[in-house]
């Protein structure tokens, strides 16, 4: 069973120890967080880490790039330019990683008046230029909606989905930012967005704290919900225990880790003992 913990869930440690935590808790893949990495400043160092997480026993999964500076791409050709050129540096960063799939996100409303038709556009020509240049490399790129982004509206983020090669382009759905950003509606979103959600930052929330990422059972969702509306639609993606901003993360996946791998089992992504 891959359970995948994420290193900007500790933050607050150097990359070694933050790593070491994650293969103590009971993890057995990571997802990166790009500022971990700062010191890897080289291929060859990037290789050295692969062997140091391979001996924790910890597959690298993901490069996370959520909220990039770099990534405002609406006002002006030169936003918009920097923006694709920050989405290609992070290709290759992912690829010297080892790993295929990038997380981004899909962008903040610019402060002007612009209709969400002129944001789309520019969202539909940027990704489309990006995935021409991840595709031959083997990379693709997972938005993940944030209650403050464009995408947290549906209708925005399927359209943009929908307009993109769905095999380079699809929905990290983070069920802390759904619970706050739609929360009577958070259930609902998994039947809306279907087969576009391609990975889940599995977790809890208080239903009013955008980046706080409660242990699953620790919260107010409804998890069970959720695990059968994403059986129900067959999903089949990736996923991630995702705990940032959670104030002791050792004790978040201490207990997180156990509703976690139950709820691979609801969802029908691994097989239950006995099956």
């Amino acid at each position: 069973m891959r359970l995948c913990g994420n290193s900007i869930t500790f933050e607050a440690y150097p990359v070694e120890e933050a790593c070491q935590r994650m293969a103590a808790a009971g993890c057995n893949a990571v997802e990166m967080w790009k500022p971990h990495l700062a010191g890897c400043k080289t291929p060859t160092l990037m290789g050295h880490f692969r062997e140091f997480t391979a001996e924790l026993g910890l597959e690298l999964w993901g490069l996370n790039v959520v909220g990039a500076d770099y990534f405002q791409p609406f006002g002006s050709g030169a936003n918009y330019d920097r923006t694709l050129a920050g989405l290609k540096e992070d290709v290759d960063y992912a690829i010297d990683l080892g790993v295929a799939d990038v997380m981004v996100w899909e962008g903040l409303r610019p402060a002007d008046d612009s209709p969400d038709e002129d944001l789309l556009a520019v969202l539909i020509s940027l990704f489309s230029e990006a995935i021409d240049y991840a595709r031959p490399k083997g990379a693709r790129f997972i938005a993940e909606p944030h209650p403050f982004t464009l995408g947290m509206d549906n209708s925005f983020m399927k359209r943009l989905c929908d307009s993109l090669d769905r095999a380079s382009f699809g929905i990290l759905f983070d069920f802390c930012h759904y619970g706050v950003g739609q929360p009577t509606s958070y259930v609902d979103a998994i039947y809306d967005l279907h087969s576009r959600i391609e990975h889940l930052h599995y977790s809890d929330s208080d239903g009013v704290t955008s980046e706080l990422h409660f242990p699953p059972g620790k919260g107010l969702l409804d998890l069970a919900a959720m695990d059968r509306a994403l059986a129900n639609i067959g999903f089949r993606g990736t996923s991630t225990l995702d705990m940032y901003g959670y104030p002791v993360p050792e004790k978040s996946y201490e207990w997180g880790l156990p509703v976690y791998r139950e709820a691979l089992v609801a969802i029908g992504l691994v097989q239950g003992a006995g099956s």
